[in-house]
């Protein structure tokens, strides 16, 4: 996620605490914060659910789109979560390489 950090962006338009955001993801308020702050990039089921929490797509979340739409609407994204557990794995392992590929700044 390049740029503004579209996670901290939805958070704080819905004046949602850190603390209260990672509580509903379930995932500890310091991984919230590295998220945020760029250092990490959640996984493709992570994104699933902060795109679920915020209706947004998760193309929206990744800074693939501008639009603010929900990820139901995206093709891409309901054949990708058809797939398997282990299947989204090898999904996350390939975005990571082309992050790498692309020199794209997480």
């Amino acid at each position: 996620m390049s740029g503004i950090n579209k996670i901290k962006k939805l958070r704080e338009e819905r004046k949602m605490s850190r603390k209260e955001l990672a509580d509903k993801l379930q995932i500890s308020y310091w991984a919230l914060c590295k998220y945020e702050n760029n250092e990490r990039t959640p996984d493709i089921n992570l994104l699933q659910k902060i795109a679920q929490e915020f209706g947004v797509s998760i193309e929206y979340l990744a800074g693939l789109s501008d639009e603010n739409y929900p990820h139901s609407t995206s093709p891409v994204i309901q054949k990708i979560l058809q797939l398997p557990p282990e299947a989204l794995n090898e999904i996350n392992l390939f975005v990571d390489f082309l992050h790498y590929k692309y020199r794209v700044k997480i």
